[in-house]
């Protein structure tokens, strides 16, 4: 549980990134980095999220116009060796924050403390 609680951060910090800058962090991540950020970028990709209309819509098409529908295979399949999924992760670039940040409030709600009345 601790270590996926460390991913919320780090997912935070990637989303703000530039292109260039992101591509140089992912270069640097270790193992279970980059699969926790594979299934989070699976995660927004085949669960059905709770967002509007709207914001489905305008998800579908950013990432229909800045995302490789290939690179996206590859990075959320579990069965290809984790160097190729980096290397898809860095070239995804500029599709990649946008996945990252649709699945921030979602990892804020998991891990957020609960209240207790």
């Amino acid at each position: 549980m601790k270590r996926n609680k460390k991913i919320v951060p780090l997912i935070d910090t990637l989303h703000r990134l530039n292109p260039k800058d992101l591509t140089h962090v992912l270069r640097h991540l270790k193992k279970d980095e980059i699969d926790m950020i594979c299934e989070c970028v699976y995660n927004v990709i085949n669960t059905p999220l709770n967002l509007s209309k709207q914001k489905k819509c305008n998800l579908k098409r950013y990432l229909k116009k800045h995302c490789c529908k290939r690179r996206l295979q590859t990075i959320t399949n579990k069965k290809v060796y984790f160097e190729k999924r980096r290397k898809a992760l860095q070239q995804e670039g500029k599709g990649l924050g946008m996945i990252l940040a649709t699945a921030l409030p979602f990892l804020f709600n998991l891990f957020a403390p609960k209240k207790t009345e």
